[in-house]
């Protein structure tokens, strides 16, 4: 019976991971590149182990869909991979390739943050007036190849460490693939999460949360009334 008690309250934090993780996938389900959350429920070991199942938090690395928007710096994976950005502590990678044109010419993120190329930062001659993008990544302003996107792409996604909503970190002996996506210029890759498909989950999980609540309340009133003191 106390192997019963461990069981629903470890289901019980295991939801609670998953809601969690929902969350997370609503408040940037329109986010441009966000790649959502999953939680996996793992199996909760032998009989003889007082434990109930566990959570652990995962990346969905499956590609969002397509937006076309015309934008010049609008650009777009098709395939496995991921932009490089110059982060705050070293390279950051995304796929949200929203980028625009700061004061000094560089090529940036929304928030700021330098696009790599692979010659270091990406930076346009001054008046640049047309801006084009090939589909390996090749800059070209106004007829002159001036840099080429570092497009990475990784053997393991899964071991990338997610460090904000669209970014994440590559350990250092992450190996690279050899094959790389193509670039597509004026659009932008939409966040894989859908506001519909969240709360349908969420709505699941508070369903499980209840029954594994309930299922403890159950056993702790059965241990509460086996336990009580005889009238004598």
């Amino acid at each position: 019976m106390i192997r019963g008690l461990y069981s629903a309250a470890s289901g019980m934090n295991a939801t609670a991971l998953q809601q969690d993780a929902i969350a997370q996938n609503l408040s940037h389900s329109v986010k441009p590149g966000y790649l959502r959350q999953l939680v996996r429920f793992d199996a909760p070991g032998t009989t003889n182990e007082i434990q109930g199942p566990t959570a652990t938090v995962h990346t969905d690395h499956t590609p969002g869909t397509m937006q076309f928007t015309g934008h010049k710096l609008d650009l777009a994976l098709d395939g496995p991979g991921f932009f490089t950005i110059q982060g705050p502590n070293g390279p950051v990678y995304t796929r949200n390739g929203v980028f625009q044109m700061n004061q000094e010419g560089r090529v940036v993120t929304m928030d700021g943050l330098p696009a790599m190329g692979s010659g270091g930062m990406i930076d346009l001659p001054p008046g640049t007036a047309e801006i084009e993008v090939l589909g390996n990544g090749a800059v070209i302003a106004d007829g002159v190849e001036v840099d080429q996107l570092r497009v990475v792409a990784f053997e393991d996604p899964n071991a990338l460490q997610r460090v904000g909503a669209t970014y994440f970190q590559a350990p250092a002996n992450l190996k690279t693939s050899t094959v790389l996506p193509d670039v597509f210029q004026g659009y932008r890759e939409l966040s894989n999460s859908t506001q519909v498909e969240e709360m349908v989950q969420m709505i699941a999980g508070v369903r499980h949360f209840e029954a594994a609540q309930r299922a403890l309340r159950a056993l702790g009133d059965a241990i509460a009334f086996n336990t009580r003191p005889l009238n004598r």
